[in-house]
């Protein structure tokens, strides 16, 4: 079974979709605490995209789908069910159906592994996962599988260079996060980013956070050297990637009639969502802090 709900693709030209994307995403402010752009965003786009253009896109907006799913699970594992994440899903209707009619944790995940193991192989073994790691693992197979298969098949620059970025940034903040919890046991890297796993296995054997440091600035193009709170390294790197995906998107998105203005229209929106769940959450008098956290 395949993620995307099987709707028909547009007939709107793509030099159309991309003109009513640019004027959009122009009209994305950042700093707006009104901002109105919304997840639905994403369903409203892959409604539009004609059918070249989603055989192109396909495996970002499986990602995309899988997220969705990932999401889906972590609540429902938990025995909690928030109607709001289904609404407006790119998810195929037999796996929305699924996930809102589940029950026992266990037999989901089989029939889960059943549904999508013959389109998306990774999902193997995806039951054994949940009874030996539980919840976490099954995440993470879902989502380390999902981002490998999508960069492999992409067959486009923009996408290619932003799935490889999305690598590296999940690669380096594994390290990170695992040193600060001193978790003993190596990590397992998502492979086909930019940086090269058995350096990346030397630095995690090694300990060695200024070299990590230095390949994340590197990608990032900021300095991490600032951080003194506990915890900050891998707050300060994350945030980093983030500002860092920003520039590159924005980049490869000059090109007027190039893909990656759609990637960047749905990062922008999703920018605009972040910023205001950080506004709702934070309070009045910590506005310093809603500074450092925003991401433009």
């Amino acid at each position: 079974m395949k993620l995307l709900d099987s709707t028909k693709p547009a007939e709107l030209p793509t030099e159309a979709l991309l003109a009513r994307l640019r004027s959009r995403r122009a009209g994305i402010d950042l700093l707006d605490p009104l901002a109105a752009e919304s997840t639905e965003a994403t369903v409203w786009v892959y409604q539009r995209l004609n059918k070249r253009l989603r055989l192109r896109l396909e495996p970002f907006f499986e990602l995309l789908a899988m997220r969705n799913l990932t999401l889906q699970l972590r609540y429902l594992l938990a025995g909690e069910q928030p109607a709001t994440i289904l609404n407006n899903s790119l998810l195929a209707k037999p796996l929305r159906q699924l996930l809102a009619n589940s029950g026992d944790n266990q037999a989901l995940i089989a029939q889960l592994e059943a549904a999508l193991v013959s389109d998306y192989p990774f999902t193997f073994g995806l039951t054994v996962t949940y009874r030996e790691q539980g919840p976490g693992g099954v995440e993470r197979q879902l989502a380390d599988g999902m981002l490998v298969d999508a960069l492999e098949r992409s067959r486009n620059l923009p996408l290619k260079r932003t799935l490889g970025y999305l690598v590296d940034m999940r690669n380096c903040l594994m390290l990170s996060r695992l040193w600060r919890w001193q978790v003993k046991q190596p990590p397992a890297l998502t492979g086909g980013g930019n940086l090269d796993r058995n350096n990346l296995q030397r630095i995690w054997a090694r300990h060695d956070s200024e070299r990590l440091t230095s390949l994340a600035e590197r990608l990032t193009g900021e300095s991490l050297r600032n951080s003194k709170r506990d915890g900050g390294v891998t707050i300060g790197m994350e945030q980093a990637f983030l500002r860092g995906l920003t520039r590159l998107l924005r980049r490869l998105g000059r090109d007027p009639l190039g893909l990656a203005v759609i990637i960047e229209y749905l990062w922008r929106v999703e920018l605009a969502v972040h910023n205001q769940l950080l506004r709702k959450t934070l309070s009045d008098d910590r506005d310093s802090l809603l500074e450092e956290v925003l991401l433009l």
